[in-house]
């Protein structure tokens, strides 16, 4: 076989690294197949199980890890009384934790606690802990991702035995760890990982931290930085600190995240004239200052709070393309507020292709102004803007909607609690069949506005299309909505209107309009 074949399929593999399902699949294809998956399923292994992985998977991959124990960690083991005799002797077939690209701290005792009896006493339970991370530490080659945020690991161990191995962290280039870590930690780490591009820092404010400023310090391209903690003592020296350290990579810093409140002074963020991304926390103390900041790169940005949002959006020189407002505590926004950043948008961002906005009354005009002149808008969202537990009246969104002639909106998300009329609703999906492009379209809806003439509207607009496949048969349809009616709040979302080839047609390839209800939420 010619070796461009294999770097082929390689790169194809690379691609589907997120696409783990798929990747699954690839296993089976044959051994060349399978050879070229197993690094790229592992390469995040530790992290994606622990994030979303059911606690069985957890225990299966520790178990796994536990097989690349050298004999002279058992011996540790069986020395200090722990029993791994649950552990299979035999060697797996790859070495799959050479492999692993991240390391994420986490209580392992706590993940295989059930395979002692009587349990491990703390001594046990430390001893255990060391000797795995120790492996991990030795083993884990190329590392480009730790992962020090889980509170049980950082406050039981002494987290500077797990880094005595310099030679492995120096390529790092992502760091999420909290700020409690005993402070030299972070002067190690400042004197071998100098290639980090993005740090992210949780819980709360350490006071006086100076080996953390040392770190950011030290960086020579530090892109992304991301605070996703609390407000400790003396949070104003704090930020006075991150802030000034971070101004030393102003040149190079693209993303600063505030992810529940921002921790460096408002005022100096402009002099991160290369700033792309911006996201301005629900706890971010005061938004006063803003209209003075010139970001002239910024193509993202995410606030809760409206205070001065216009002005910063009329001074991003037209480069946003992504604008989300989101709070949680929507009841706050007043609409004059929004209606005058909705003017600003459609002014000031020619590009923009995602918006994300609460809806509350008179901003009807307004929006509709955004969809006729914001032409290159691709993605919609627009949620219950009220904490009053009424149902918003959804025929003006989808009035509003239908002023879009764009081909480029391709997808369309209306979330919370709503009214629609089968009327309008109708009229919006006969409006949308006569479109020739892909369109999706997703919305809440009470339950108590959910009869059966609703249900029928979208099952003959199915029915009425000539589309060689039926999405959802009638039986199966009339099912949901009965279990449906159940739960307070329904999700019927995926309508997909569009053109697409059908080989079934015998005049040959052709394209004929199509919806397909793709799928179904149910909200308790």
């Amino acid at each position: 076989m010619s070796k461009l074949i294999p770097d082929i399929f390689a790169l194809i593999i690379k691609a589907l690294e997120d696409d783990y399902n798929t990747l699954f699949n690839c296993l089976l294809m044959n051994k060349l197949w399978c050879d070229l998956t197993i690094p790229i399923l592992w390469r995040n292994c530790i992290n994606r199980n622990l994030k979303s992985g059911p606690y069985e998977k957890n225990i299966s991959l520790v178990k796994i890890l536990l097989t690349f124990l050298s004999e002279e960690s058992k011996n540790i083991l069986i020395k200090n009384e722990i029993n791994l005799s649950f552990i299979q002797t035999q060697k797996p077939l790859f070495n799959y934790i050479s492999y692993c690209k991240t390391i994420v701290t986490f209580d392992v005792t706590e993940v295989i606690k059930d395979y002692f009896d009587p349990p491990l006493s703390r001594f046990q339970a430390k001893i255990l802990e060391e000797v795995f991370y120790d492996m991990i530490f030795n083993k884990c080659f190329k590392l480009y991702r730790l992962n020090i945020s889980h509170k049980l690991c950082y406050k039981k161990y002494d987290i500077l035995n797990f880094i005595r191995l310099k030679g492995n962290l120096s390529n790092i280039v992502e760091l999420i760890c909290v700020q409690h870590i005993d402070e030299r930690f972070f002067h190690i780490l400042a004197e071998i990982c100098v290639n980090i591009r993005k740090l992210e820092l949780k819980d709360s404010n350490k006071n006086n931290n100076q080996g953390l400023i040392k770190l950011i310090e030290a960086q020579n391209k530090l892109e992304y930085f991301t605070y996703n903690g609390n407000e400790g003592r003396n949070w104003d020296n704090f930020c006075e600190e991150i802030g000034q350290a971070l101004i030393k990579h102003k040149n190079t810093l693209k993303h600063i995240h505030g992810k529940t409140r921002l921790c460096i002074p408002l005022t100096i963020l402009d002099s991160f004239v290369n700033l792309e991304t911006l996201m301005l926390g629900y706890f971010t103390r005061t938004m006063n200052g803003l209209h003075s900041i010139k970001l002239p790169k910024l193509q993202g940005l995410r606030v809760c709070h409206l205070t001065e949002v216009k002005e910063l959006i009329q001074n991003t020189s037209g480069c946003l393309k992504r604008i989300k407002i989101h709070n949680q505590f929507a009841n706050n926004i007043r609409a004059e507020d929004i209606i005058q950043i909705i003017i600003a948008i459609y002014q000031y961002c020619p590009k923009l292709e995602y918006f994300c906005i609460p809806f509350v009354d008179t901003i009807d005009d307004s929006l509709g102004d955004l969809l006729i002149n914001c032409s290159q808008l691709k993605h919609i969202k627009i949620y219950d803007g009220s904490l009053i537990d009424e149902s918003l009246n959804g025929d003006a969104v989808l009035k509003i909607l239908l002023k879009s002639t764009s081909k480029n909106l391709q997808r369309i998300e209306i979330k919370g609690s709503w009214k629609f009329s089968v009327e309008a609703i109708e009229k919006f999906l006969n409006n949308l069949k006569e479109r020739n492009y892909s369109l999706y379209f997703e919305f809440d809806l009470n339950r108590n506005y959910f009869n059966k003439e609703f249900s029928n509207v979208i099952q003959n607009f199915i029915d009425d299309n000539d589309s060689a496949t039926t999405w959802i048969p009638e039986r199966v349809f009339q099912d949901i909505v009965r279990i449906w009616k159940q739960f307070s709040r329904i999700s019927v979302w995926a309508l997909e209107i569009g053109t697409i080839p059908c080989s079934n047609i015998p005049s040959g390839e052709m394209t004929f309009p199509i919806l397909a209800l793709l799928g179904f939420g149910i909200y308790f």
